[in-house]
């Protein structure tokens, strides 16, 4: 399968970031890894860090945008149990392994500099360079 997928990290980057050099290798990586996966994990917790600091308007605003420019990935049984090992194994926190276990179950890259998708096996990772 082609493509990549992303935590929300990347979406941190991508909305917070300050500096232009940043947000334009943001944008690099996006076109240049579709199509482009997020698991609604990601979602749930882009769209809770938008509310707390932006409100519930932009985070409404901000999830459409995303269901419209990403291929969506619910949680399933086999991201489901998938996660639950990848928990189990490694201690990181939930949205995190159910993340990782969407882009191990896809066999495409997870975007990250989080160090908890760090070993885990299946899960090629990629940051903006």
């Amino acid at each position: 399968m082609k493509g990549s997928s992303f935590d929300t990290r990347f979406l941190i980057e991508l909305f917070y970031a300050g500096g232009t050099d940043t947000k334009e290798k943001v944008r690099r990586a996006l076109l240049e890894s579709k199509p482009n996966y997020l698991s609604t994990a990601a979602l749930s917790e882009i769209y809770k860090l938008t509310l707390e600091k932006e409100g519930k308007d932009v985070a409404e605003l901000r999830a459409n945008s995303l269901a419209k420019d990403f291929r969506l990935v619910s949680v399933d049984k086999e991201v489901a149990i998938q996660a639950a090992l990848i928990k189990h194994k490694h201690g990181i926190p939930f949205a995190d392994s159910l993340i990782a276990s969407t882009a191990r179950i896809l066999k495409i890259p997870c975007y990250t500099d989080d160090p908890h998708f760090r070993g885990i096996e299946g899960v090629t990772l990629k940051w903006i360079s």
